[in-house]
This record gives structure tokens, C-alpha cells and sequence, in this order.
């Protein structure tokens, strides 16, 4: 038989391997919902960036769709009619500080930067220049502000804001008179 401290002893040997393993459970356990938390986390990163790499690609395509379908062959009697205009040579060029504005599309907020040469049947007087240019570039800023992209992109857009640009300068500036206008640099954000 044995003894009671036998059987105390017994008894403590049991409690202890009875409560070491539930704590062994419990860390696997622990572990186990870590490991799913950390995968959950993944699936919804992918998921998120799959998300957002879909919604950009549509917007990006079709914005360029859209300018695919802008693009259009300008008629052989427009570009002449267009060379006829000019009456007298260009003799100077003045180069304009590059323009960046907000189109009026009302769909999206679009920006347009741009760079104009004025083609000048005449050397200008530097008093003339200094006192006219800002009324010229507030001309021009208020001009490029109520286009939309989709009348800037078309080389008949383009042509158009020539005439108007030069036309524009013409009557803000007296002592400048404008032949011809080159667009040096033109950018549309789509």
C-alpha cells in the first residue's frame, strides 16, 4: 500500500502534467489564430491592391481612349486656308513665359500647360514690351481657362487657338502687331 505522501505525491505529478497540457493546447492554439490573422491580413492587402490596380488601369485606358478618339486627320483645305492668312512676314519672334491652367472640363479637373512664340511683323519698342506683357499673359490665361481638353487636343483645336491667341494680342497690345503664333510646348493632364 502506499503512503499518504506517496499518493500526495502522486496526485501533485498528475494536477501538473494535467495542467501542462492545456497550456500546450494554448499556444498552439494562440499560434494557429496568429497565423491566420497574419493571412487574413495578406488576403486583404492583395485584395485591396488588386482593387485599386483595376481602378486605375480603367481610368488610365480610358483616358486614352479618349484621346485616340480625339485624334483626326486635318483636311488638306484647312491647312491652306490657314497659310494664306498670313499677310506679312515674321520678322522677330517674342518668346511667352510658359502657361499652366485648369481647363473647364467639368467631368475632370484637367490641366494644360503651355509655351507660345509670337511671330511679330516688327522689332517691338522695350517700353511697349514692359507695359503690355501682363495684359498679354491675362489675355491668354483667360483664353486657355475656358477650353476643354477635348477643344485643345484636335489640330483643329489647335489652329483655332492660334487665330484666337494671335487675334487676342492684337487688340490687348497695340504695338505689337502678331503675324503668326507657334506653340512651343503643349501638354494636356488626361
Amino acid at each position: 500500500m502506499a503512503t499518504p505522501d506517496e499518493k500526495n505525491k502522486q496526485a501533485a505529478e498528475k494536477s501538473q502534467q494535467a495542467d501542462s497540457n492545456p497550456v500546450i493546447e494554448n499556444k498552439t492554439e494562440k499560434t494557429s489564430k496568429g497565423k491566420m490573422r497574419k493571412l487574413w491580413i495578406i488576403i486583404a492587402a492583395l485584395v485591396l491592391s488588386a482593387a485599386g490596380g483595376l481602378f486605375w488601369g480603367i481610368s488610365y485606358f480610358k483616358g486614352a481612349r479618349f484621346v485616340f478618339e480625339l485624334q483626326e486627320e486635318v483636311p488638306e483645305q484647312e491647312v491652306k486656308e490657314y497659310s494664306s492668312e498670313k499677310n506679312k512676314p515674321v520678322k522677330v519672334t517674342f518668346a511667352l513665359d510658359p502657361f499652366l491652367v485648369n481647363l473647364a472640363d467639368r467631368e475632370n479637373v484637367r490641366f494644360l500647360k503651355t509655351s507660345f512664340k509670337l511671330g511679330l511683323a516688327e522689332e517691338p519698342d522695350e517700353r511697349n514690351v514692359e507695359n503690355t506683357v501682363a495684359a498679354i499673359r491675362d489675355s491668354i490665361i483667360t483664353l486657355l481657362s475656358s477650353k476643354t481638353a477635348e477643344q485643345v487636343l484636335t489640330p483643329q483645336g489647335k489652329d483655332k487657338l492660334r487665330k484666337q491667341v494671335r487675334s487676342r494680342v492684337n487688340a490687348v497690345s497695340p504695338g505689337f502687331e502678331v503675324v503668326e503664333v507657334y506653340i512651343v510646348d503643349f501638354v494636356v493632364q488626361l
